[in-house]
């Protein structure tokens, strides 16, 4: 990824200029000791946007880098049919002083016919994925660690930037957290591990406890009053959330994610539906 470092540099010869309404941020996600995890970057965007580089930090006492992509990404679906027709990334293990670094730069019109395609504005994009492995270190769990995204690292130094109309725009940066858990990510209420909370739910646990059914697979996604106990008071809370205008569950809700609780939860051992 060396030899691609000077094609990075291509962003930082337009001027820089600062562009408030524009910015970039880290999804906060969970993740188990020993596995990886994917850090995605969000981009709010006012204008219309040619490519964009984006650099993070992490702490390489606690994580090693593995890639950096954006399959599955927002901005592969908004662009399409036409794609980023150049990506490439560096990174840096260890920069010293317990800081693991990489950057990536991406340009949505790179090759011939060139058609002038652009991201459109939005919000709340992701734009790519920086995967991370975690040391399988069991007493983390419980803790969080920062992931920052910065200016000026590497060499040549390289900026979190987006290209608008030819010139280098300097967004608002926004960190995130990974934090461990002892959990798979699951959905808190989803009993069945079908990948939604509804009635089935419901019915799926009344008939673990009276009919002799299937024992859930994730016990913290079945405990959906968070009451650290699966029993038929989360069936009732699960009909009064669908019918009666009762609370919804906790987090993680209503999207997959890991328990808040660490190892103060039930755990999950399996959770199909989450990725």
């Amino acid at each position: 990824m060396r030899s691609t470092v000077l094609l990075l540099t291509v962003f930082l010869c337009f001027p820089l200029i600062a562009q408030g309404q524009n910015s970039f941020s880290v999804d906060s996600v969970a993740t188990i000791p020993g596995s990886m995890v994917d850090v995605v970057i969000r981009l709010d965007n006012q204008s219309e946007v040619q490519g964009y580089q984006c650099a993070i930090t992490w702490d390489s006492n606690l994580f090693t880098f593995v890639n950096t992509h954006t399959n599955g990404t927002d901005v592969e679906s908004i662009l399409s049919p036409d794609s980023i027709e150049f990506f490439t990334y560096t990174n840096e293990d260890e920069m010293g002083g317990g800081v693991g670094w990489a950057a990536c730069a991406a340009i949505f019109d790179f090759s011939p016919p060139f058609t002038g395609h652009t991201l459109p504005p939005g919000t709340g994009n992701s734009v790519v994925k920086f995967q991370l492995e975690s040391v399988a270190d069991n007493s983390l769990v419980g803790s969080c660690s920062s992931v920052s995204m910065v200016n000026g690292l590497g060499s040549p130094p390289i900026n979190n930037i987006l290209t608008i109309n030819g010139v280098s725009n300097l967004p608002n940066l926004s960190e995130g957290e990974v934090c461990f858990t002892n959990s798979a990510p699951f959905i808190r209420g989803d009993a069945n591990s079908d990948g939604s909370e509804n009635l089935a739910d419901a019915i799926f646990l009344i008939g673990y406890f009276f009919t002799d059914g299937t024992q859930p697979a994730c016990t913290s996604s079945a405990d959906a009053n968070s009451d650290l106990k699966v029993d038929i008071g989360d069936a009732i809370f699960l009909i009064n959330h669908q019918f009666l205008n009762g609370s919804a569950p906790a987090s993680p809700y209503p999207n997959c994610g890991g328990d808040p609780l660490g190892s103060g939860g039930l755990g999950c051992a399996n959770f199909s539906a989450c990725p």
